[in-house]
């Protein structure tokens, strides 16, 4: 049985070409014209192709050239090999021009807050032709809908089993204790963050506002807490950024969030950051894909303008957060 390399030999596309032309115009004379070549080259190429072949294509007479049964089966068949090669030239030729199509993103709550914005409002200035679909949602579910290929590419904060998805930092924050400006003794700097931070173990003597213990966040948070040996007075759970970032606004409680998920209301004075040491909490977010899902160019031209945004912002808004070393 001959292998795909051994019928790569015996059958090259330019031969399969100048065949077909011979059958469009039904003479060697004619086919090497339209071909621009010579009528002996044009011959010694068909014949090789009949010898590699071991089969007879054509037969000459004195008014042209009549095909043999092999030599139909060739032109029918070949048109269809040469179409699908043009197709898939031009397809593959698609691909590196202008990005189009759908691309779906999921983001945790205080990521899309920072970037969801300012990402469509950027790919429909520069892209007008990619469509995308934002959702928000914990991490756990995020790679739930990689999984299921409910979504292109998603943000996380905890990784798993790296084997079916692929992870890449882009930005490690620092979690702060959140309150409102007016319910802190302390003075607040211009960027938001109290003269002086407070030890981690003064947390368990704040009522504070958190998600709930399944949610990504909390569990870091009490993993900390438990490494200080001391226990968070949480007085409420919620699974809302919104409905917890109001609460510590009307000075109900305080909570542990980055600076990305309060950049808003920092910004207006409405709350303030207090930095925690002793140690200090950190997490980083990752940009995940499924391995087995190919990345279109949307979906590219997506994921660097994200990776794009988020340094824009961190270094115009001075964030709390460093960025990844690409060096």
């Amino acid at each position: 049985m001959a292998t795909v390399d051994d019928s790569q030999d015996v059958l090259k596309l330019k031969q399969l070409s100048y065949f077909l032309t011979l059958a469009d115009y039904g003479s060697i004379s004619a086919a090497a014209n339209a071909l621009n070549m010579a009528q002996p080259s044009l011959s010694e190429n068909i014949a090789k192709l009949e010898r590699q072949l071991d089969v007879k294509l054509a037969i000459r007479g004195s008014r042209g050239i009549q095909m043999t049964e092999a030599g139909m089966m060739l032109v029918n068949r070949g048109r269809d090999i040469l179409d699908a090669v043009d197709h898939l030239v031009q397809d593959l030729r698609l691909l590196n021009g202008e990005p189009r199509g759908p691309v779906s993103i999921g983001f945790p709550p205080s990521l899309s807050l920072l970037l969801s914005v300012p990402l469509l409002e950027t790919i429909q200035f520069e892209h007008r032709h990619v469509r995308l679909h934002i959702a928000e949602a914990m991490s756990g579910d995020i790679l739930e809908w990689l999984a299921n290929d409910r979504i292109d590419v998603g943000f996380v904060y905890e990784i798993s089993d790296s084997m079916p998805y692929m992870f890449e930092p882009v930005l490690t924050e620092e979690l702060f204790l959140v309150a409102a400006t007016d319910n802190w003794d302390d003075e607040f700097g211009p960027d938001g963050v109290a003269k002086n931070p407070i030890s981690a173990e003064r947390l368990q003597d704040l009522p504070l506002v958190l998600t709930s213990p399944t949610h990504g966040a909390r569990k870091l948070q009490e993993k900390f807490a438990r490494a200080g040996g001391f226990t968070l007075n949480v007085v409420a759970a919620i699974d809302s950024l919104t409905h917890i970032v109001e609460m510590v606004s009307r000075a109900s409680a305080y909570s542990i969030l980055s600076h990305c998920a309060v950049i808003k209301e920092v910004a207006e004075g409405k709350l303030g950051l207090i930095r925690i040491e002793e140690p200090t909490i950190r997490r980083t977010a990752y940009m995940v894909r499924k391995r087995s899902r190919p990345v279109s160019n949307a979906s590219a031209i997506v994921e660097n303008t994200i990776t794009t945004i988020i340094r824009e912002l961190v270094e115009r808004y001075h964030i709390q957060a460093t960025l990844p070393n690409k060096d």
